[in-house]
């Protein structure tokens, strides 16, 4: 029946609709019941949910039926309507959410509801409140039941929930676990009466309660994401939806993540995007640690770089839009602070780097992102090497991995071929800024260790060579900011040249479409210094030796700019071509090895013609560049003299020594240059070898041709071209003789005859005048200076020959004549040579005298031309190796040439070499002047009085063969145990060169521990040289090989630490035997203390530096034993020798953390207790602290009368004081308070490491609160370490404060205690921002030391001190303390003459004393603001611990007080303050207390300047009657001018 009345009940409807009588078919629907429309409803719907939509009739039920509704609303039957409608409208609802979601992939379907959606959104404004509430909890149900919400509804979902929030109250009746709505209540059930806006809520938070299907994620985002919300509502939507990330797949993120950073336009933008930066980079953490192959590993890295490329860019399409987004992401960034590229559990983030980089494309963010990603880096560096460095608070500070940041650029380059091509770019201005910042002058002025920035530096470089080789659309960038960097020459121009080396190196081919680049450069070449152009040409070497045309044009513009009118850019010019042509000459000598072997192998004909072709092109570049070269050598004397400069250390090179077509071009241009200035001895008796008179000006005297460096350069050609291994027969000469025989007889005749000269035959006389200030004194003095240079050349010419000519050969050359007159291979010629060389130095060395009767040339050794790999060669033989002589399998003695018969043969030559003491003492300083780059006094730049040009820096490998030289040579005799065990009693004997020390100056020990100190800072300062190369040093010490000293040689850990540790045993050893043989050694001793003070640092270094537990340990033991080594010497009997003391107390406060337990040092327990941090700093500053007693207690002793010597220096023996003088308490006192300074730094960034360990600590526990207190167990026993580090810092102070130092000492003092009270501020400030750090006993202790008995010090101090300083008006002062001045006068340099010749202290030093002062009492009193301000917040009395005083910057004139007194004393009712003078009754201001404002929170120091006290005091005095302007004017200044 009910089939049969629906029927007639459509037909009807039918019938009706033909006729569009909607009213009349709302009439009839108004009879009918709820369900009886919501079947007739349900039952058109399920047709068509059936399939069947062709049904047409059918489906113009249900419309008919909205229309119907609508008419009665608009007739006026409103409920009537809303009856009709909100049944038709929940019917709908209820059959879309039944509908499988699977039919609507059809289009019929779609179609079918989205015209029933269309429906549902035009009659939602007629609905009743009551159906608008069932329709919303009806889908929220579907949401809850199936965990999506059907996509017909998406539309009309977000504006039923707008129109549900407009809906008044409504009473609700309860039925189960929902709400229900009806018009009246049931029996047996509650209402409850809620508002729409309530409803709304509860409906967004129950959704956001459910869990939602994976699937339908981005939809259901979508929905929420359109409705519209409060901001309550709008922060539990945003974590839900952080939430579903971790629920969804992997290729739906992207989507999930677009719809999360458009709700981030709603509000919580912060939130939002770090919670999208944390899922993604636990994402990528939990990926490389799932454990799969490497094949599936790749596959699931390319996956994911794929999905974080796609969600990247959606992130900046979106900051685009919305840029307070961006300002968002940055503002996480900064808020993370140091741990911003650091996930939870300390690993890269990447994909928030990543993410950084892509925003900084974005130009309004470009220099906030880069600057902030630079110094996080360069920051993160520094952190983990500080960390290392101070081993206090290793133990207690969570670790900080130093290779994170190489781990993180390095992935994101690897990363950038997955779809990251959008953060190369920034990556390569982020790498490139990192080099800026870390330049010589950037890293002086930054506020991070040359160290970190040396780490950052070489990380920036490696993650540019990895870019620039696996993308090719950066390189043009790269190689751009290169070239303009070298063009600008900015301050780290050297560190991009080396970087462009390593490109070129990598892969040249890559490199050769930028030539067109290199030549704009070249072609403005004169900007260019020659130290970078030598850089640069050495580093495209490969491309210049295989580009003929760019070759071409290079030598054209070499050509051009060495005929420059400036000589700067000639000297540029000529650098260049010595670079080309030791690159020639050695890939020459390359080629023709291979040529040679390929004719041996009979390979290919193609491959020999290619390398005969490559030879034929090489030689004529090489003789194209001889051909500029001979042009040089006939300029002018300045372009002549650097020409011969270069060519001597060309001559050096092993490529051009072995190179016979440079050899035979240079012997012919030198051949006939010789020829003009070399007299033969028929043309020479009387007179010298060489015709000076032709190298002087004929008017003004002055040297036109620089024959010193010519003979030097000359005699290294005929050596090279007759050592063995290259045929002299292959040079011809016009004599019919070879070239390099007939040079080596002019040269044998050209130094006997050198021996034998005397200075008369020079013309000179050596009593004349030599000043520069007459013609015949300069003509004298350049005569002389020449006349050295030839003997020098000579010197060096006797050396070469001896050493590196066959003797054979030497015979051979001898004929009869020359055999009657001398033997040039005989090892006396040098001597002789030598003596000369000596003689005429010294000469001129004592008569060239200047203006103010100093020497001009301090010593022979700087007159001398020799290089250093001549003298290193020489230096082999002259101080052997005595574990070479003893040993023949020694790994040196295994080089086929110099073997080891050849070095016991060439030894025993050189043994009387040994014996002359000067000669070897000479080549020694020779060499320390070439290691420190000193001008030499011969050369020709200082001849003419012009500025000297500064020598090249020698390479790597001859600073090793000298250090190993020196140290096997001279100072393993002292280093060796069994030497140290008794030095006195020589019980082996030492080395005849060291058996007497030298009459005057420094002797040979002293020198060689000197040189040895100036190879290891060379080795550390050469650009791009780090720390490494004092391991190379160290293992080409101690385990000397042929390959040890070549410049790219890698080391294991092991074996850098064990060499290390051997060597600074070693060295200390030879300090130890040197005290002993005291006070002729003490210098010696004090030189090789400071090798020991850079190993101690170096080897500390390398026990933190991530190496093996075993190597730690044994660096530990080493460090150890040295720290206690130097506690025995500086508490032993030190000489009184103020440079020993000054090294003592150096390596002292560098090596004193060595002192503590092995577990407290290289220990990696996080739990330390607090006790054995207080042991820990009493046993390590122990040393200090007494040294620092003894020190005061000596300056009490020195500045006040011995018999009002202080009770509490009784315990201290006076004879131990004796060794503390007035000219030594200032300097060591002054290093106590550098190190001071120093440990306070430390403590400053300890305490920026606090706020770090609390917010990490806060983030791991954020999951697991309760609500209740939050416990950092790790914090607190940080804050507790800093505190007792404080502690103890503060006694060491305490003495410094409370003892009788000189005047020189006070500012130093006072600023040390400033900067204690500028740490204790900040670490209050830290407290108080970091409310779950309690008020610990450790921190009470430091109050109370610090602001309470240091305080009172410092009080003290500053009336007793600086009262006197600065308003002393009476000189009768001065002369309290007599030996005060004298004291002042020998550290401070001041020429004082006594008491009575003292001058007045300058106003400037006044304002300077009250300057500091007021700086002093306004930090204390910023202390003091936050202790009372920590006291507030934590409700803890901390104010009585503070001491305060009425003592303030104001002055105090100690001539006023007595008077003052005996006014108080007669007038019985006056007080002291009472007592003032008429001027100050009527001017109250002037005794008003200067002290700054308390109150100021912005932190800036306001100094009160006494000369504007000054200054209103003669203003209003003026003003008073009776007041005489001459008279009391002049006793003001008169008081002015007795300031001091």
């Amino acid at each position: 029946m009910a089939d049969e009345s629906n029927s007639q009940l459509v037909d009807a409807l039918l019938t009706l609709g033909r006729e569009k009588a909607y009213a009349e078919i709302g009439q009839m629907l108004t009879g009918l019941g709820e369900g009886v429309l919501y079947s007739l409803v349900e039952e058109d719907l399920g047709t068509l949910v059936a399939g069947d939509v062709s049904l047409s009739p059918v489906f113009q039920i249900t419309t008919l039926v909205f229309k119907g509704g609508c008419a009665l609303v608009e007739k006026g039957a409103a409920q009537a309507g809303e009856s009709i409608l909100g049944a038709v409208t929940s019917a709908c609802v209820s059959q879309i959410c039944e509908d499988d979601p699977k039919d609507e992939r059809d289009s019929s379907g779609g179609k079918k509801w989205s015209t029933i959606s269309d429906k549902l959104l035009e009659v939602l404004p007629q609905l009743s409140s009551r159906s608008i509430i069932d329709v919303a909890f009806r889908i929220l149900a579907e949401l809850k039941a199936c965990g999506s919400i059907p996509s017909p509804l998406h539309s009309f979902l977000p504006m039923l929930l707008d129109t549900l929030g407009t809906i008044g109250p409504v009473e609700i009746v309860t039925k189960g676990e929902g709400f229900g709505a009806s018009s009246s209540a049931a029996s047996g059930d509650s209402t409850i009466t809620r508002t729409g806006l309530a409803l709304k809520s509860y409906w967004v938070e129950a959704a956001c309660s459910y869990r939602w299907d994976p699937k339908s994620s981005v939809a259901v985002c979508a929905l929420l994401r359109e409705i519209v919300l409060s901001e309550r509502q709008i922060e539990v939507v945003a974590y839900r939806m952080l939430r579903q990330l971790k629920l969804v797949e992997l290729n739906e993120l992207p989507a999930m993540v677009y719809q999360l950073l458009l709700f981030a336009r709603n509000g919580f933008k912060r939130e939002i995007i770090g919670g999208i930066l944390s899922f993604f980079d636990t994402l990528e953490n939990d990926s490389s640690t799932d454990g799969n192959t490497a094949a599936q590993s790749q596959k699931r890295w390319r996956e994911l770089g794929d999905i974080e490329g796609t969600v990247m860019l959606h992130i900046i399409y979106n900051i685009k839009q919305d840029f307070e987004l961006g300002d968002a992401l940055i503002a996480h960034a900064k808020e993370q602070g140091d741990v911003a590229l650091a996930a939870a559990d300390g690993a890269p983030s990447t994909f928030s780097f990543a993410c950084l980089l892509a925003l900084a494309r974005i130009h309004r963010f470009e220099d906030a992102v880069v600057s902030f990603l630079r110094t996080t880096i360069v920051k993160s560096i520094h952190d983990a090497m500080a960390l290392a460095s101070t081993a206090w608070i290793r133990p207690h500070l969570p670790p900080i991995q130093l290779s994170a940041q190489q781990q993180l650029l390095s992935a994101v380059v690897a990363r950038s071929s997955y779809g990251w091509d959008q953060v190369t770019q920034s990556l390569i201005q982020l790498c490139l800024s990192v080099m800026d910042l870390t330049g010589s002058a950037a890293a002086r002025r930054s506020a991070y260790s040359a160290q970190a920035c040396a780490e950052a530096r070489r990380i920036s470089t490696q993650a540019l060579r990895s870019a620039f080789g696996g993308h090719e659309f950066v390189r043009a960038e790269v190689v751009d900011q290169i070239l303009s960097r070298v063009m600008f020459q900015t301050d780290s121009h050297m560190h991009f040249l080396a970087l462009l080396g390593d490109l070129v190196s990598d892969d040249s081919d890559v490199l050769r479409v930028f030539v067109p680049k290199f030549v704009d450069v070249f072609d403005s070449i004169s900007v260019i210094s020659p130290a970078a152009l030598e850089r640069l040409l050495v580093a495209i070497s490969p491309i210049i030796l295989d580009d003929a045309p760019f070759r071409s044009s290079l030598i054209l513009v070499l050509r051009k700019i060495l005929f420059a009118h400036s000589f700067d850019d000639r000297r540029t010019a000529l650098s260049g071509l010595f670079v080309l042509t030791s690159s020639f000459a050695s890939a020459l000598d390359e080629c023709q090895v291979r040529l040679g072997a390929a004719a041996l192998a009979a390979t290919g004909a193609g491959e020999v013609r290619h390398l005969q072709r490559r030879v034929d092109v090489l030689v004529s570049a090489l003789l194209e560049v001889l051909g500029l070269l001979r042009r040089c050598l006939t300029q002018q004397p300045e372009v002549r003299a650097a020409s011969y400069e270069r060519l001597g250390l060309l001559l050096d090179m092993p490529c051009a020594r072995g190179n016979s077509l440079l050899l035979s071009a240079l012997h012919d241009i030198f051949r006939v240059e010789f020829a003009k200035y070399y007299r033969a001895p028929s043309q020479s008796q009387g007179c010298s070898p060489i015709n000076i008179q032709l190298c002087l000006h004929p008017v003004t005297n002055k040297v036109v041709m620089p024959i010193a460096s010519f003979l030097h350069c000359y005699g290294k050609l005929v050596v090279a071209s007759r050592t063995p291994g290259f045929g002299a027969s292959s040079l011809p000469s016009s004599s019919g003789l070879p070239a390099a025989a007939v040079a080596a007889k002019a040269w044998r005749d050209l130094c006997l005859r050198f021996a034998k000269a005397q200075i008369e035959d020079f013309e000179l006389d050596p009593t004349g005048d030599y000043s520069l200030d007459s013609q015949f004194g300069q003509r004298n003095f350049s005569t002389a200076r020449l006349a050295v240079g030839c003997l020098d050349a000579c010197v060096g010419y006797a050396l070469a020959h001896i050493i590196h000519v066959a003797p054979a050969t030497a015979i051979a050359d001898e004929d009869s004549d020359a055999a009657s007159s001398g033997n040039l291979a005989d090892p006396t010629i040098v001597v002789e040579l030598f003596t000369k060389f000596s003689r005429f130095g010294d000469i001129l060395s004592s008569r060239c005298i200047d203006e103010r009767k100093k020497r001009i040339i301090p010593s022979i050794s700087d007159l001398s031309l020799l290089s250093l790999d001549s003298i290193a060669t020489v230096l082999r033989l002259v101080l052997p190796d005595k574990q070479r002589v003893e040993n023949g399998s020694h790994p040196l003695n295994l080089d086929p040439v110099t073997d080891h018969s050849w070095f016991v043969s060439h030894m025993g030559k050189a043994g009387l070499w040994s014996t002359n003491q000067p000669l070897v003492k000479h080549l020694l300083e020779v060499a320390l002047a070439r290691i420190q780059r000193r001008p030499v006094a011969g050369n020709f730049m200082s001849t003419n009085n012009s500025p000297a040009v500064l020598p090249p820096a020698p390479d790597a490998r001859a600073l090793l063969e000298m250090a190993y030289v020196v140290f096997s040579g001279v100072l393993v005799y002292f280093g060796d145990s069994d030497q140290a065990a008794d030095a006195e009693q020589s019980q082996r004997p030492l080395p005849v060169y060291l058996r007497t020390k030298a009459a005057r100056g420094r002797g040979i020990v002293h020198i060689s521990a000197e040189i040895l100190l100036a190879c290891m800072t060379q080795l550390t300062s050469t650009a791009g040289a780090g720390s490494d190369s004092l391991d190379r040093l160290a293992v080409a010490i101690v385990r000397p090989a042929p390959e040890r000293f070549t410049d790219n040689v890698s080391l294991p850990s092991n074996v850098a630490v064990e060499c290390v540790a051997a060597l600074l045993t070693s060295l200390r050893r030879a300090v130890t035997t040197l005290l002993r043989l005291k006070p002729m050694a003490v210098k010696d001793a004090s030189t090789v203390l400071s090798s020991v003070q850079i190993l101690t640092t170096r080897l500390s270094e390398l026990a933190f530096s991530g190496t093996r537990r075993e190597d730690q340990v044994l660096a530990y033991q080493c460090l150890h034993q040295t720290a206690k080594w130097t506690v025995e010497l500086v508490q032993g009997e030190m000489p009184n020798d103020l440079g020993l003391m000054k090294s003592l107390v150096v390596q002292l406060t560098s090596c004193q953390a060595f002192l503590q337990p092995e577990s407290t040092v290289i220990g990696t327990t996080t739990a330390v207790p607090v006790a054995v941090g207080r042991r820990s700093d009493e046993v390590e500053l122990e040393p200090v602290d007494q040294l620092t007693a003894r020190i005061c207690a000596a300056s009490r002793l020195h500045i006040r009368d011995p018999d009002n010597f202080d009770d509490e220096d009784e315990d201290i023996d006076e004879r131990e004081l004796e060794k503390f003088t007035v000219r030594s308490i200032p300097a060591l006192a002054s290093l106590i308070m550098s190190w001071l300074k120093a440990e306070l730094h430390r403590v400053d960034w300890a305490i920026g490491q606090l706020r770090r360990s609390v917010s990490m600590e806060l983030n791991q526990r954020s999951g697991t609160d309760d609500g209740g207190d939050v416990d950092l167990p790790l914090s607190i026993g940080v804050e507790r370490r800093i505190c007792r580090r404080m502690c103890a810092l503060s006694h060491v102070l305490e003495q410094l404060l409370s003892g009788s130092l000189p005047k020189a000492m006070y500012d130093l003092v006072i600023r040390a205690f400033q900067d204690l009270h500028r740490t204790w501020a900040l670490l209050t400030r830290a407290k108080m921002a970091s409310v779950q750090l309690p008020i610990t006993e450790s921190y009470i202790d430091a109050l109370s030391l610090i602001c309470s008995d240091l305080n009172t010090h410092a009080y003290a101090l500053i009336t007793n001190k600086y009262s006197n300083m600065i308003g002393n008006d009476n000189a009768e002062d001065v002369t309290e303390q007599p030996q005060l001045s004298g004291i002042k006068k020998l550290a401070g340099g001041k020429d004082e003459k006594g008491i009575k010749g003292s001058k007045p202290k300058p106003k400037s030093k006044v304002m300077r004393d009250s300057s500091l002062v007021s700086s002093l009492v306004y930090q204390m009193e910023l202390s003091e603001k936050y202790v009372i301000q920590l006291s507030t917040k934590f409700k803890t009395p901390l104010a009585h611990y503070l001491k305060r005083s009425t003592v303030r910057d104001f002055r105090i004139k100690k001539s006023d007080i007595p008077e003052a007194m005996v006014i108080a004393s007669d007038d019985d009712g006056v007080h002291m303050h009472d007592s003032v003078s008429p001027v100050q009754q009527q001017h109250p201001q002037l005794v008003e207390d200067a002290e700054d404002d308390d109150d100021e929170e912005d932190g800036e120091e306001e100094d009160v300047a006494v000369s504007d006290v000054e200054s209103d005091t003669e203003e209003l005095v003026s003003d008073l009657p009776g007041y005489s302007s001459s008279e009391d004017t002049a006793d003001i200044r008169g008081k002015r001018a007795r300031l001091d």
